[in-house]
């Protein structure tokens, strides 16, 4: 059957056509060749990729040509699957429609986090945050998955090239003059932290509220799954903090410290170095937008110098 896909070969050309009806139709299509049978099909209304819900037990994921999340997704998604302590996708089928890599995975028990988190008692947090310490733990005890070419990033290389960009990406970002002008010598200062030499891991590369699944049992919320694998690459395992540190406990000391104690980090450890290594990955981090990170702090904390920014994100050290 040919559907006639929409050609997108640029992020232009896809966001014209990501809410077309001809999605639905396309995974039906997948779902024939691969003998599924379904009562219905949902498509989700979140999401950077064409995500759609078959009945409740499997999704349907299809991505953009032009993007390498396709064949990152589907590696890093076998190489995790049973290594966690909260679930991940199992990948069922992946293959091609007309030019559109897609995935078919299984669907994860629970509710967004990011819906629920508003309501989730400070206990819970707590608990939810060391899991997701665990997790990732977890994830990257075992030796990097080297060999898919699209998760061997080259690490060095991408530092490099995020530093070079970092002053024009946060200009873009509507970032104060003051960052602007203080983020060369700022990034010289603490390059020198991140080690050259390092064991690579798995990076999931971007844990925060919206990948996160949470259930309520017994009047305790706790993580039941972990999803959404598409910017996974290998590399310095502390670039890991980054997503849930500015998207979920940023400021909150209590919680990064419970974060970062669960994954093996001792009192000691929390010293104002890894705040510093820290502040450097939120910079070089690939979605890094410090204005939206200062925002989420206080509105006046656009005004703060970027030393003041580390230390008001990045809480968990004793001075």
């Amino acid at each position: 059957m040919n559907l006639k896909l929409p050609s997108a070969t640029d992020p232009a050309g896809y966001e014209r056509h990501f809410r077309d009806d001809v999605w639905r139709e396309a995974a039906a299509e997948i779902c024939a060749r691969h003998r599924l049978p379904y009562a219905s099909l949902r498509r989700s209304t979140l999401g950077e990729n064409i995500i759609i819900f078959v009945d409740e037990r499997l999704v349907v994921k299809i991505f953009g040509p032009f993007r390498r999340q396709y064949a990152r997704e589907a590696a890093a998604l076998e190489f995790a699957h049973g290594k966690l302590c909260v679930e991940t996708p199992e990948v069922v089928h992946a293959g091609e429609l007309e030019g559109w890599p897609y995935i078919v995975m299984s669907r994860l028990t629970g509710l967004p986090m990011r819906e629920m988190w508003p309501e989730i008692n400070a206990r819970d947090r707590l608990e939810i945050v060391a899991r997701l310490g665990v997790a990732m733990r977890e994830l990257h005890v075992h030796d990097a998955p080297l060999s898919p070419d699209a998760l061997n990033r080259d690490w060095h290389g991408f530092v490099e090239r995020q530093a070079r960009a970092s002053v024009e990406r946060q200009r873009d970002c509507g970032a104060n003059p003051e960052w602007l002008e203080s983020l060369p010598e700022f990034i010289a200062a603490r390059l020198k932290t991140l080690p050259e030499g390092f064991r690579p891991v798995l990076l999931h590369g971007d844990v925060h509220p919206g990948n996160v699944l949470v259930v309520e049992s017994g009047g305790r919320w706790r993580v039941s799954g972990l999803f959404d694998f598409g910017d996974s690459f290998c590399g310095f395992h502390e670039y890991e903090f980054v997503a849930p540190g500015v998207l979920m406990v940023q400021g909150r000391r209590e919680l990064q410290r419970a974060m970062l104690a669960a994954y093996g980090y001792a009192e000691a450890q929390l010293d104002l170095n890894l705040r510093a290594r820290l502040m450097l990955l939120t910079v070089l981090y690939e979605c890094s937008d410090l204005r939206k990170y200062a925002l989420r702090l206080a509105p006046d904390a656009v005004r703060l110098t970027l030393d003041e920014l580390e230390a008001a994100i990045w809480t968990f050290a004793t001075d």
